[in-house]
């Protein structure tokens, strides 16, 4: 337990980690990637590179100071975090490697000495803190272990299928390479895959939304070349490659106990975990609209695959959003709409708004989305969001 004047110091450091944490995270990572060079297969280097991993972290201190009395409160988020780490196989060695280059990167950027009563609380704070995370952690290894067909960290599967759906995306259909039967996962889960590149001394990871609903003898990934590791799948793995790839994880995955309409919202590569999802519903015999906006080239990838959706759906539509349209209008099921997905528009499909409502794509996309649905009235709890990307709560927050 942390001592009232440990939890007084922690949050008066708020300020300064809301100003100086992206600084603070920065000197972190390129302090122990320098010392330890092997975590690198842990992090999506993309994210590293363009920021939005430190800023994730950065929010994530802020966010734990702020609620330092309550850290209660924070428990979804620790447990979609926690879901993350299990995906990348985070060790419960590796949290004593993380505390003291955070500490010591608050010495450095903070100007903090081992005296100061600040640097001797968040000591204190990081113990309490990384022992929820292992201890949720192995709970979730546990689990992952307990299913029929269950593994630890990863295992080996065969690209059994290459598809291109449009210019820039590509379906991967992976099959475990002893060709046993796949653990059951929800819709709306991902998975981390690992590849061997050249040019790199340590493996390199990407998580991948599974873009499909269950099938015991595949998983499915769509792919955007836009990044790294994405890159190199388009280019160099071909079917009959080995890919490492985990158990599937993730929280972005219907609410099982709740009957109201389904609204999926995504927009790019925002539209993989939403495939599965629109399946689910319509398995489910939920009414649901699915909105998906992307560029004119990518848009229309699944089209055929959502029209069989539709023809066993009588209570679901599937509207696919390009302002490049020539006009709006409804194929043979599925509608189009030469429009950009704004509050108008929203507001003429949603009506009165009762449902669920389920946010996919890149950050400055979620929160709009969320801006403008808590505007037309639909309560916080009922808004449940996935971020590519990187997701940082500095630009991610429903409340």
């Amino acid at each position: 337990m942390l001592s009232s004047d440990q939890m007084n110091a922690i949050k008066q450091s708020a300020p300064l980690l809301k100003a100086e944490g992206t600084k603070l995270v920065t000197v972190f990572y390129q302090n122990m990637i320098r010392q330890h060079p092997e975590l690198l297969n842990q992090f999506n280097k993309t994210n590293l590179m363009n920021g939005s991993q430190p800023e994730a972290l950065a929010a994530t201190l802020y966010q734990a100071a702020l609620y330092i009395e309550r850290l209660e409160e924070l428990l979804p988020a620790v447990k979609q975090i926690a879901h993350k780490h299990v995906s990348v196989m985070v060790k419960k060695e590796q949290y004593p490697i993380v505390g003291y280059h955070l500490i010591e990167a608050m010495k450095e950027v903070f100007g903090l000495t081992e005296e100061d009563e600040t640097l001797a609380a968040w000591k204190a704070a990081y113990d309490i803190i990384a022992n929820i995370f292992i201890t949720i952690e192995a709970e979730m290894m546990e689990e992952n272990l307990k299913q029929k067909g269950g593994w630890a960290d990863v295992k080996p599967f065969v690209i059994k299928k290459k598809k291109q759906e449009s210019p820039s995306l590509t379906s991967f259909y992976l099959v475990p390479e002893d060709e046993s039967e796949l653990p059951i996962y929800e819709t709306g889960q991902y998975i981390t895959v690992q590849a061997d590149m050249p040019g790199e001394a340590y493996v390199c990871s990407r998580q991948y939304s599974l873009s499909d609903q269950y099938h015991p003898s595949y998983y499915r990934i769509t792919v955007k070349r836009d990044g790294h590791v994405s890159t190199f799948l388009h280019d160099d793995m071909e079917e009959g490659d080995i890919l490492q790839v985990s158990m599937p994880q993730g929280m972005f995955c219907l609410q099982g106990d709740i009957k109201q309409p389904v609204y999926l919202i995504s927009a790019g590569s925002g539209v993989t975990p939403m495939i599965g999802l629109v399946k689910t519903a319509a398995h489910q015999n939920l009414p649901f609209t699915m909105i998906h906006a992307d560029r004119i080239e990518d848009v229309t990838a699944f089209e055929k695959e959502f029209e069989r959706v539709l023809a066993l759906s009588p209570h679901g539509r599937i509207i696919l959003c390009n302002e490049q349209f020539e006009a709006s209008g409804k194929g043979e099921l599925v509608e189009k709409v030469a429009s950009r997905i704004d509050r108008s528009f929203l507001q003429s499909v949603i009506g009165e708004g009762e449902g669920q409502f389920y946010l996919c794509g890149s950050p400055a996309f979620t929160q709009e989305m969320i801006y403008i649905l808590k505007a037309i009235g639909i309560p916080e709890q009922n808004i449940h969001f996935e971020v590519f990307g990187g997701q940082s709560m500095k630009e991610i927050e429903v409340v």
